[in-house]
């Protein structure tokens, strides 16, 4: 069974553009760095399917030409406040977010686009569900990040959440194997918005699925991102629990290789 868990949140300021942020070397995707003590792992999600842009980190380029699809990260700060600025071009926007982060912690800043067909880009923050998980198991959390209202999103065939809000996620814990999952409108089974999407739930993985795209435009696709997870336990527990819980009430980071823009 999926837990619905909404975002952590972030505060988001749209204005003008930035005049040509400079790139400076940065992380690169899926390349784990060594994380000083008091710190947290962060990852930088470009979920815009329609715009390369520029970010840079309480005042510093962390990177520019960061195209759809594409994962910064894990990028090292100290546990605390943080602001984040996106800058795009053609047409020229600019948008700020203020992350906090906790030590030890690993979060996802993913920008994406509203429900809203004409909203500005915008800033959601998760939390990663990087917790234990049984070792014959893998966690599979998707995010609905794409520019649609409300949504039903089905495993194998069974609607396993309903009504998923932009900007929300579930998560649960599966059997290992492949899985086929789904984003469909509220209540109904067709037209399908994105999917079936073939989906490899691998041991002792979070398999991370974030929604993109509009419909309309025919741009829906995913961004997906594995982060390894420990083990739950013993090699062989007697008790297996499914799914998770729980309000993310912090912002923190992901762990693990860069995500890909995929085809349906």
């Amino acid at each position: 069974m999926f837990t619905r868990l909404a975002p952590w949140g972030a505060v988001l300021v749209v204005g003008l553009a930035l005049a040509g942020t400079p790139a400076v070397a940065g992380a690169e995707p899926g390349r784990a760095l060594a994380r000083p003590a008091a710190s947290a792992d962060v990852f930088i999600v470009q979920a815009l399917p329609d715009s390369v842009v520029s970010v840079s980190i309480d005042g510093k380029a962390a990177q520019s030409g960061v195209a759809p699809g594409d994962i910064l990260g894990p990028l090292a700060l100290p546990a605390g406040e943080h602001t984040v600025v996106v800058a795009g071009r053609n047409p020229a926007w600019k948008m700020e977010a203020s992350v906090r982060t906790s030590a030890g912690g690993s979060t996802d800043v993913v920008l994406h686009r509203p429900a809203s067909v004409d909203g500005q880009p915008t800033v959601t923050v998760y939390r990663n569900p990087v917790g234990p998980v049984a070792g014959d198991k893998g966690r599979v959390m998707v995010a609905h990040t794409a520019t649609v209202p409300p949504a039903d999103i089905t495993v194998d065939g069974q609607v396993v959440f309903a009504n998923i809000a932009n900007g929300e996620f579930a998560t649960a814990e599966v059997p290992v194997g492949n899985h086929k999952v789904s984003i469909v409108p509220t209540g109904r089974t067709s037209p399908v918005l994105l999917g079936p999407i073939d989906l490899s739930a691998q041991p002792r993985t979070l398999t991370q699925v974030f929604a993109v795209g509009q419909p309309a435009g025919g741009s829906m696709d995913v961004v997906v991102q594995t982060l390894p997870l420990e083990i739950r336990g013993s090699a062989e527990p007697d008790k297996v629990e499914t799914g998770s819980a729980g309000l993310a009430s912090e912002l923190t980071p992901p762990r693990g290789p860069a995500g890909s823009l995929l085809s349906r």
